[in-house]
């Protein structure tokens, strides 16, 4: 399986198909579910605006984590690849949290260590747990402030003097 991930490795697009710079490609789910339709790019486009190879392991570790299978070095590699310290999830229960550190992985699923509200508690890590976009991401754009006169004489001077050039 191929796949392309965004630049903070938070959305993941899966290839279906390639023939040579047309690709078809279909966003995927933290835990590999296929959301929304196919729809066709050129692969160069989707590289010049972030997005990169990801991995294979990611996918298969993610793909063992759904078969039931924990106790695995790709699982472990591809949970921390799609849930990263600090980020804030959504659990089955409906809480809001914050992934503070990650546990041992057991025989029975893979632990996390999540802050909710100003106590850490110990949370079993289920694919129906879902990522929240990141605060900073949805930081409002810096805009600057006005020009002042004086800005804007300098501009125009250099206008004038530069004749359209």
């Amino acid at each position: 399986m191929q796949l392309l991930a965004d630049k903070n490795g938070e959305q993941f697009l899966q290839v279906h198909e390639q023939d040579q710079d047309r690709v078809t490609v279909q966003f995927m789910d933290t835990f590999e579910q296929l959301k929304g339709k196919p729809f066709s790019d050129s692969l160069a486009g989707l590289l010049l605006v972030g997005w990169t190879y990801r991995s294979t392991s990611t996918a298969i570790g993610l793909s063992k984590f759904r078969q039931g299978i924990t106790e695995d070095l790709e699982v472990s590699f591809a949970l921390h690849q799609r849930f990263p310290l600090g980020r804030k999830v959504k659990l089955p229960s409906g809480v809001i949290a914050t992934i503070a550190s990650y546990a041992n992985t057991h025989s029975d699923g893979y632990y996390l260590y999540v802050r909710v509200e100003e106590r850490i508690e110990r949370h079993l890590l289920t694919p129906n747990w879902k990522i929240l976009p990141s605060e900073e991401l949805l930081r409002l754009p810096y805009y600057p402030k006005p020009l002042t006169q004086q800005e804007l004489n300098t501009i125009s001077e250099f206008d004038s003097w530069a004749g359209g050039f």
